[in-house]
């Protein structure tokens, strides 16, 4: 199972309560699409100078809460903090997570008897507010080409004779965002045994270029590991 640093992590199994976001399987996959939208742009003014990739998480608190609200239900609560202002993270029904904790490392905070925070409020800041509709947007168009390349896939496999329980398995594995082109094309690979060349073609064929390089690299690897298992005979 894979390790995640955000406060949480372990319970955060909740599903997507909304149709629009009915892709997410849970937090946990929030934050790995998330990884891949917040920005500079998503950070807080104050904060903008200091944010990086490496701290990813800085000053995009309050507008990750409220869009996981969206998602998953339940109430956002804040934590004082020093300068009057609230860190805001998530609570679900028994499921507390805080998608952005990792931006103050080894400091440990205290998620008990907060209070309530509402985005009533909180978008009162019209920065803030465009900075909310900015992440949530950016998540729609990353969902919508993920319904794209799921559609390209079945279509892709459907055309070079597969069989159509087969395409509709795999397709619908591809719409979980964690489902790598690795597990894809190893699955496809064992139980239709093709020519891996060709496998890894036609992968590479409905993959967007923004996301080709990554995923080239785990062809490739899937390659590797899929001629090794045959040569030993596994």
């Amino acid at each position: 199972m894979k390790k995640y640093q955000f406060y949480g992590w372990e319970q955060a199994d909740v599903p997507a309560t909304s149709k629009t976001y009915e892709k997410i399987k849970n937090p946990k996959e929030l934050y790995d699409i998330l990884s891949e939208i917040w920005c500079a742009d998503t950070c807080a003014p104050r904060m903008r100078e200091r944010w990086s990739k490496e701290n990813q998480t800085l000053g995009q608190c309050s507008i990750t809460a409220f869009l996981a609200q969206d998602i998953f239900g339940g109430k956002v609560y804040g934590i004082l903090r020093p300068g009057g202002n609230y860190h805001c993270y998530n609570v679900v029904g028994d499921c507390c997570f805080d998608l952005t904790s990792e931006q103050f490392g080894d400091e440990i905070l205290d998620y008990r008897e907060n209070p309530e925070q509402f985005r009533e409020v909180h978008f009162q800041k019209e920065e803030k507010r465009q900075r909310y509709e900015y992440l949530k947007k950016e998540l729609e168009t990353y969902l919508g080409r993920a319904s794209e390349q799921t559609k390209q896939l079945y279509k892709v496999l459907l055309s070079k004779g597969y069989p159509k329980e087969l395409c509709v398995e795999i397709a619908y594995k591809n719409m979980n965002t964690d489902y790598t082109a690795t597990r894809m094309l190893g699955y496809l690979y064992r139980v239709t045994n093709p020519r891996i060349e060709d496998l890894v073609d036609e992968m590479l064929a409905i993959l967007s270029d923004r996301e080709a390089i990554i995923q080239k690299k785990e062809l490739e690897h899937a390659q590797a590991v899929i001629n090794d298992m045959y040569k030993n005979g596994l």
